[in-house]
């Protein structure tokens, strides 16, 4: 009697173990180690304790959830109950089983050895040396086990003995006789279910030759292979001079193939030839969707993350949403190769086409669907050097709150390294608002006055009244020469910044502080000449000193007091706008997704403009102070950002008191002052029509500069005992209704996609709520399903057909562009702004911020070292050690002492 490998030896209780392992029927679902220690099964490969000890539940539970079993045969018709039966019984031989089967399955099996014979395929049913396959879901028994099974059944002739050997596993015959009797409507349906096969088994496939009929020039018949089909070329591992390492061996000749043919008269595609025996070992189930013909992106996924990715989702939000919506990595489809693939080549696809040719035909569209729409550009040697733009609803909202404009340049936002100006604005809402945008190639007075010409042109020559920017020489030149009725002010907090480069001294800039903020026109040439006495007498500083007193009207209070600019004294808004745009574009961008971003950020403000509007239109706020018919007043007609201000003025007039008041025929002069302070007074002047009021001003003129009523006005309308705001005191630019003349258009062209893009979104949107509903039920979940999978089969059939005017479609749009002026694309340019510093000028500001941080040595007191590295320290110490050392190591060290 022969003993297993791993077995133990005949003693107490092994046999009677022994004999329950061999009667177990769960054994034959996994391969003993050799040690006896461990089993695999033979449907996914997992390693359990084959312990003797442990019993079989385990073994038991493995099976029922193992999933490589439950899917059983491949085959499109599924197995019955009874064929299950017999072909999870092994002990049954072929003939027997042969006698049981039905009709049918004798007509399967025939037809099966048929196929083989025609095929071929005389090495499908016979395993090589020793070698089994990971994915039957039947193996042959061993040499014992079918010993016994024959004694037990009935003795086998040689011949059906030689059939058994040859056809050992019945469900891969049966598997085998019905995939090549399957036929296809078309070569891609037969390759999506070859495919689908291959990811069961554990495999890829790749397709290969294809014969065409030379009348009509169709495909005739189509070979597919297994990935490691073939050998890798001996020219490829046999490169001189290589240098990058060699790509990891795929091909190992596998002989799996799967071979189509076309039946000309009936149109149908039948197998003509099936090899299903590989030379290599399969891939488990977990590892089976990294394969390269099962993680690819379809057309459908590929419409979803390019809308994904124009939204600004990044690349790993979407691969985490599309895993977590499918179940797992396994089920999306793709991996995180093909979705950075699939990225890049989009990009890529953008940047190689003619950029300057596509923003200008983005423009020519938008101006169809948006009248109003205006655009203006200009070129040099060719190329693309200037571009200006300004949507319908931008000219709009500039006709109402084009004031004040702001206007700063940013950088690195499109692969050409151009400039990007917006002009920018403060709406009713106090929310930042823009106007137009500009992309230039330089920055000098010529380039701000084609940008100023072109927003005077699309805003109808309607100039603002003040014009805040970063203090550029070249926008301020461009200002005086173009909108010479506009104040300009230069960004304090610039003028600061840039002080802080030449006055390293904080008591200093403190006296500068008080210039810039502080000052009144009487005290500006006293505190200027205290000032430049403090300022180093360096050349640099002088310079600067010079420049800013030329440009005191642009920066200094004293100058710019009682001027409008709705209180803002800085570009705030333009370099906040700058920080968001960044989140929208970067610098590898090319320029038509550059444009497209930025109209993506425009919208972003309309949006937040219209959510801004609802909130005051359907939102009332609570009455806090004294005075309720004011406040009510001020509720109905300012929004509520707004309202917050002048509520605030309203609550500051209690602490004012009107002191003297000089009445005359036509106005009235009212001295307003505070109750701790009654020396700082502050008139208001009241002109009367009747009983209402006509004008009213005060002298801090904050009505003027901010169109908003200040404290000294309310103080004097409380003492007037008035029930309403003036309306006088009210700016249209701050109402609630100011735009309710004409309707907004706040999507722009952001939203404008293609019909296809468009009807598909609709559709998901419209099946949601349904698909929701239907989840709810396991019955309806499945109903639903199997309507899908009929209806999906039926699409399938009719996708393959080509329309005839896809061609002519393509060949419009082409023309259309062609129709375009070709513009080169733009010259990279170097700018003189953000990117590159003046490195002598900030090693220079570098050093000195250096010299205050530098460390203070505590044995002499002096910068730039510390006691361990002092000379006077080293020096003091060389004299101890001497000391320490008497006479004669005096006299080793220094020599002999000249007395001696």
């Amino acid at each position: 009697m022969s003993t297993e490998i791993g077995d133990k030896p005949p003693g107490r209780g092994s046999i009677s173990k022994k004999r329950y392992r061999r009667k177990s029927e769960v054994w034959k679902h996994f391969d003993v180690l050799p040690d006896g220690e461990r089993a695999t099964c033979k449907y996914c490969s997992k390693s359990l304790s084959a312990n003797t000890n442990m019993g079989t539940s385990h073994l038991k539970r493995h099976i029922k959830l193992c999933k490589r079993l439950t899917e059983g045969t491949t085959s499109q018709t599924p197995l019955t109950r009874q064929e299950e039966d017999r072909l999870h019984t092994t002990s049954t031989p072929l003939k027997q089983l042969g006698k049981l089967h039905s009709h049918k399955e004798n007509n399967i099996v025939d037809a099966a050895k048929g196929k083989v014979e025609s095929a071929n395929v005389k090495n499908f049913s016979k395993y090589s040396d020793g070698q089994q396959r990971v994915d039957d879901p039947i193996e042959t028994t061993n040499a014992g086990e079918r010993q016994q099974g024959e004694s037990n059944a009935f003795i086998f002739t040689e011949e059906e003995r030689r059939l058994q050997d040859k056809h050992a596993d019945v469900a891969s015959l049966m598997e085998y006789g019905r995939i090549v009797s399957m036929t296809f409507s078309s070569e891609h349906e037969a390759f999506k279910f070859f495919n689908d096969y291959a990811k069961r088994k554990g495999f890829s496939v790749r397709k290969s030759i294809i014969v065409k009929d030379k009348a009509n020039k169709t495909i005739t018949f189509r070979r597919f292979y297994c990935s490691r089909h073939g050998f890798r070329e001996k020219k490829h591992l046999e490169k001189p001079n290589r240098r990058r390492r060699h790509k990891l061996l795929t091909r190992c000749g596998c002989p799996v193939k799967f071979c189509v043919k076309l039946d000309t008269k009936t149109g149908v595609w039948w197998v003509h030839d099936f090899i299903d025996r590989h030379n290599h070992d399969l891939a488990a189930i977990d590892t089976a969707p990294f394969l390269r013909s099962h993680c690819f992106i379809n057309d459908g996924q590929k419409l979803e993350i390019s809308t994904k990715r124009a939204s600004g989702i990044r690349n790993c939000q979407i691969r985490d949403y599309d895993a977590r919506c499918s179940g797992g990595y396994q089920n999306r489809g793709y991996q995180e190769k093909n979705l950075y693939n699939l990225s890049v080549a989009d990009e890529q696809s953008r940047k190689l086409g003619d950029d300057a040719d596509s923003v200008l035909k983005y423009f020519h569209d938008r101006k169809k669907s948006d009248p109003d729409f205006f655009f203006k550009y200009d070129t040099k040697d060719g190329c693309l050097n200037r571009l200006f733009w300004a949507d319908g609803q931008s000219v709009v909202d500039y006709a109402y709150f084009g004031d004040v404009v702001i206007f700063d340049s940013t950088y690195q936002l499109n692969r050409y390294n151009m400039i990007v100006v917006p002009f920018l604005g403060c709406n009713h809402h106090r929310s930042t608002i823009i106007f137009a945008c500009g992309i230039v190639s330089r920055e000098n007075d010529e380039t701000y006055q084609w940008l100023l010409e072109a927003f005077l042109e699309a805003t109808f020559q309607q100039h603002p009244q003040s014009v805040i920017t970063d203090g550029d020489l070249a926008m301020g030149n461009a200002i005086k020469s173009i909108l010479k009725g506009a104040t300009h002010r230069i960004c304090s907090w610039h003028m600061e910044r840039n002080a802080k480069k030449y006055i390293h001294d904080e008591t200093v800039l403190a006296k500068f502080r008080e210039l810039v903020y502080r000052c009144s026109l009487e005290e500006f040439e006293e505190k200027w000449k205290d000032f430049v006495k403090k300022v180093s007498e360096k050349l640099p500083s002088r310079q600067w000193l010079q420049m800013i007193y030329g440009l005191k009207e642009s920066w200094a209070v004293a100058f710019l007091n009682k001027k409008m600019f709705l209180g803002m004294s800085s570009t705030q808004r333009s370099e906040s706008f700058n920080s968001d745009l960044h989140n929208y574009i970067n610098g590898k961008m090319s320029l038509c997704m550059a444009v497209k971003q930025f109209e993506r950020s425009l919208t972003h403000k309309h949006t937040k403009e219209a959510e801004f509007d609802c909130i005051a239109f359907q939102k009332e706020p609570v009455l806090q102070t004294p005075f309720p018919d004011l406040e009510k007043s001020a509720a109905r007609s300012y929004t509520p950002n707004i309202f917050h201000i002048v509520r605030d003025e309203m609550e500051r007039a209690v602490g004012l008191v009107v002191d003297e008041i000089l009445n005359s025929s036509m106005a009235s002069k009212y001295m307003v002052s505070r109750k701790e302070k009654a020396e700082s007074q502050y008139i208001v002047h009241c002109s009367r029509i009747q009983d209402d009021v006509d004008k009213i001003s005060c002298t801090c003129a904050k009505l003027e500069c901010e169109k908003i009523p200040c404290r000294h006005i309310f103080s004097v309308l409380i003492h007037m005992k008035a029930t309403c705001i003036p309306r006088c005191c009210i700016c249209d630019r701050w109402t609630k209704h100011v735009k309710s003349a004409f309707p907004s258009d706040r999507e722009g062209g952001t939203f404008n996609v293609s019909d296809h893009c468009r009807m598909f979104h609709e559709l998901n949107k419209a099946a949601i709520p349904y698909h929701y509903e239907v989840a709810k039920s396991p019955v309806d979940y499945l109903k639903l399903m199997e309507s899908i999978e009929q209806q999906k089969q039926q699409f399938e059939h009719v996708r393959d057909k080509k329309f005839a005017g896809s061609s002519k479609v393509k060949q419009d749009v082409k023309e259309d562009v062609k129709s375009l002026p070709t513009i080169g694309n733009p010259k990279p340019v170097v700018t003189k702004g953000a990117p590159k510093k003046n490195k002598k000028r900030y090693e220079r500001i570098k050093s000195a911020i250096e010299s205050k941080r530098k460390n203070k040595c505590g044995r002499c007191g002096q910068r730039g070292h510390n006691r361990q590295t002092c000379q006077l320290h080293h020096r003091d110490a060389a004299a101890a050690s001497i000391e320490e050392l008497g006479q004669e190591g005096r006299d080793d060290i220094l020599g002999p002492s000249s007395c001696n």
